[in-house]
C-alpha cells in the first residue's frame, strides 16, 4: 500500500518543484521543497533493495541551502550597490543556483517515476 502513496508523493514532488520554478520561489518555499525531497531521497533509500534503481536514487541531489554559495567579484558588489544592495543581489543569486538544483532534482524525479513504478508494481 505505502508504495501508491511514494508513487504519488514523487508526482506531487514535481509539480511542486514546476510550481517553485514557474513562480521564481522565495528560499523558505525552497528549503520547504528541499526538506520534502530530502525526506522522499531517504524513504526510498530505506526501502528499495534493487541496487540498479536505489544508484538511481541516490544520484537525485540534495538540495543544501547553506553549501549554495554567492560569491561576488569586487566589480559585482559596486555594480549592485547603485542597483538596491549587495542582499538583495545575493539572495536573487542564491535562489537562481537553487533553482537550478530544483530542476535537476525534478528531471531525476520524472526519469525515476517509471523505474519506480515497476520496482513497487
Amino acid at each position: 500500500m505505502y508504495h501508491k502513496n511514494i508513487i504519488r508523493q514523487i508526482i506531487d514532488i514535481q509539480a511542486q518543484a514546476e510550481r517553485l520554478i514557474r513562480t521564481e520561489a522565495s528560499m523558505a518555499e525552497i528549503e520547504q521543497f528541499a526538506q520534502y525531497n530530502d525526506e522522499i531521497k531517504s524513504f526510498l533509500i530505506n526501502n528499495i533493495d534493487d541496487d540498479f534503481v536505489l544508484k538511481y536514487v541516490k544520484e537525485i541531489p540534495n538540495l543544501n541551502i547553506e553549501e549554495i554559495e554567492t560569491r561576488t567579484g569586487l566589480i559585482t558588489v559596486l555594480l549592485s550597490l547603485f542597483v538596491g544592495g549587495i542582499a538583495i543581489y545575493n539572495e536573487r543569486r542564491k535562489s537562481q543556483k537553487a533553482l537550478n538544483t530544483i530542476r535537476d532534482i525534478k528531471g531525476k524525479y520524472a526519469s525515476a517515476e517509471f523505474m519506480l513504478k515497476n520496482y513497487f508494481s
